[in-house]
């Protein structure tokens, strides 16, 4: 935890609000402005672009990235001189194969040797995996890359019908509050953007009616969060016989399931626009309004989907997703192996848009903590703790029972007792006091017969008919 995040957390409720608005203003000047304006254009051209003048985009762009890469990027000089390709040997998206899959284990080991010579260092803006099924990964992104994410953004929650500038909530990860706080309020205003931060950390079912008021009493038409959080919201709703008519909700970062769609969408009064993205900023995929599938979003990043011998899969079929960030110049990552999988659809969509429809993504499917004083924490909010792990190789968390969570550790050599009590602080800030938290070291994890891995798993099924 940071100084400033210190401060905050140890701050009165109106000094937090000053805290936060600052910092979104920060971020505000960042990211948006003439250059956000500039990308929006292009990005919202390029939605209605014909399929060949998509890939011709991409191809475009790939050539620019390729030849900035071989110049000023040593890792990717050494690479394409020891496979013996020039950046004129890929002059479209079918000459990617020339180039090996990049892992996270390459950049790992060749961080240094990955970020740009033509990019001022101090400029950029540090990004982290959660390292949920393997190693955390530190990532850098120059401004452009971060202005490009938000602008696809924008354009997902147009397609959900929200313009900008209008009022909406976030439940997703953030710590909005402290997490031992027992009363409202649970929120905090983003006035600059117009948005309202719900606490992932106080879905209990005692406090849940103070967040149905407030979404009321604010006028609030669209709600963002994790499935497993919202869905959270909606079972009380849907318990207590009454719903919170929206304009729509937006889920992201998690498998959203059918079960878990229809309970929101009865709650809400309302669709749900599911979109799937990475921290990486390689891929991007968005719902439309015809929801017959996610659309990959061809101008943020291409995306190859192959079997396990590295050859394309035909489309319908479901192969491992490789794909290329075409934005971040400063830290480029050309051929990037995910650790998910999907397949390309056959079918176009009725919403005007060429961006090709992928079908249901298969990543990890995790399962919610139940805590002893009735919360509920989702996976994706325990990501948070890991993200700074740089010295653990893998990690999971099992729970047994309410008041016992063990948390088995793969540890890298350099592994301390700093990065445990680090580990710890973070976990014990998000879980409470009433949770043993038991670290334990392992040589491996353990996975199933079909080399799946889940990250968390728990004994407690939690009650959602409130």
């Amino acid at each position: 935890m940071g100084v400033l995040e210190k401060a905050y957390l140890s701050s009165p409720v109106f000094l937090q609000s000053v805290i936060l608005n600052a910092k979104a203003l920060e971020l505000y000047f960042e990211r948006y402005g003439r250059k956000f304006e500039q990308v929006y254009e292009e990005f919202n051209r390029n939605q209605y672009l014909s399929p060949a003048e998509l890939v011709e985009y991409q191809s475009r762009k790939l050539r620019q990235l390729v030849a900035h890469a071989y110049h000023t990027v040593p890792y990717y000089n050494r690479v394409f001189k020891a496979h013996g390709v020039k950046p004129a040997d890929i002059d479209s998206i079918e000459d990617l194969h020339k180039l090996p899959v990049l892992t996270k284990q390459d950049i790992n080991t060749h961080f240094n040797d990955m970020i740009s010579t033509a990019v001022n260092r101090k400029k950029l803006r540090k990004g982290h995996t959660s390292g949920t099924t393997g190693t955390p990964l530190n990532l850098l992104y120059d401004i452009h890359t971060c202005v490009v994410h938000h602008v696809a953004d924008r354009r997902q929650k147009e397609w959900a019908g929200m313009q900008w500038g209008q009022v909406y909530a976030s439940l997703q990860g953030r710590v909005i509050c402290p997490p031992a706080q027992s009363k409202p309020p649970f929120w905090r205003k983003n006035y600059i953007n117009n948005q309202l931060f719900l606490s992932s950390f106080h879905l209990k079912k005692d406090y849940l009616q103070s967040y149905v008021d407030k979404l009321h009493g604010d006028g609030i038409e669209f709600l963002e969060g994790y499935p497993s959080t919202v869905y959270t919201l909606a079972s009380f709703l849907n318990a207590s016989g009454h719903q919170l008519p929206l304009k729509a909700v937006l889920t992201s970062s998690e498998t959203l399931f059918d079960w878990q769609r229809s309970a929101i969408e009865r709650a809400f009064d309302c669709r749900v626009f599911d979109f799937y993205g990475m921290a990486e900023r390689v891929v991007y995929a968005s719902e439309c309004k015809a929801h017959a599938g996610h659309h990959l979003n061809s101008d943020y990043g291409i995306s190859e989907f192959l079997d396990d011998d590295g050859r394309p899969v035909p489309v319908g079929q479901v192969g491992k997703i490789v794909a290329t960030g075409l934005h971040n110049f400063a830290f480029p990552l050309i051929r990037y192996q995910t650790n998910d999988s999907c397949s390309l659809q056959q079918v176009s969509c009725d919403c005007g848009c060429s961006f090709p429809l992928m079908g249901d993504v298969a990543t990890k499917n995790e399962a919610i903590i139940t805590l002893p004083d009735g919360r509920w924490i989702s996976p994706s909010v325990l990501t948070h703790p890991f993200k700074p792990m740089v010295n653990i190789e893998e990690s999971q968390i099992i729970q047994s029972d309410l008041h016992t969570i063990e948390v088995k550790i793969v540890k890298k050599k350099d592994y301390s007792r700093a990065d445990e009590q680090l580990l710890l602080k973070g976990l014990r800030d998000r879980l409470g006091d009433d949770v043993d938290i038991d670290i334990s070291y392992v040589d491996s994890l353990e996975r199933t017969r079909s080399g799946k891995f889940k990250w968390v798993k728990s004994a407690i099924k939690p009650n959602f008919n409130l």
